[in-house]
């Protein structure tokens, strides 16, 4: 087999000739971000988690598999992005909160849709069903799903359902309808990782 001798960027960790650390615009970001990454993503060359980690220094990943036990304390005021049958549009959430707020029962159910985490899954779609079934604790909090969301812009990567995003996109997508985040510079440096991607992929031939 032969040898790699490709140089890497200490910091973004891509090859020298595709570093993205150009690119990068950290985001101040007012929620924390946690990934569920399923364990076969880990060292993907073309997964994005990658991308919010540079961008968004707090975000955590948490490596799933099998044998992985979700702590409880995971869930604490955490919002789920996942298309669960009760999910609600992410597109309304803040109305339906404000709403909550001037209710008279407001003090109890804010509470309950108040929160300080994101919780975002990273796989196939096939993936990240197994790691929701396989953890019904992930069903005992909010979940938001995308009702109004653009297409993909991420080409690089084959999608097996035509609705698709990559998870960068997601997190980004989330941010702008809760927290009116302007997150052009996520989508900036996630289009910079694929322009590399594609011009230097023939080396890799």
């Amino acid at each position: 087999m032969k040898k790699s001798t490709r140089i890497y960027c200490p910091k973004c960790h891509y090859p020298l000739t595709t570093c993205v650390c150009a690119h990068v615009t950290e985001l101040d970001c007012p929620v924390k971000i946690t990934i569920l990454q399923d364990s076969s993503e880990v060292g993907h060359a073309k997964n994005t988690v990658r991308l919010l980690q540079l961008a968004i220094p707090s975000t955590q990943v948490i490596i799933v598999d099998n044998e992985t036990v979700l702590p409880d304390a995971l869930l604490n005021n955490s919002v789920i992005v996942y298309p669960s049958e009760s999910a609600i549009p992410v597109e309304s959430w803040k109305k339906s909160t404000e709403l909550l707020r001037q209710s008279t029962d407001a003090t109890t159910s804010f509470r309950e849709h108040s929160f300080r985490q994101i919780i975002l899954l990273d796989g196939s779609w096939r993936k990240t069903h197994k790691i929701w079934m396989q953890h019904p604790q992930l069903h005992t909090i909010p979940a938001l799903t995308f009702a109004q969301a653009e297409a993909t812009k991420y080409r690089i990567r084959k999608a097996n359902k035509p609705n698709s995003m990559s998870t960068l996109e997601a997190c980004a997508y989330t941010l702008a309808q809760l927290y009116g985040i302007d997150c052009r510079s996520l989508e900036e440096l996630q289009a910079a990782m694929q322009q590399h991607w594609e011009r230097f992929a023939h080396t890799d031939k």
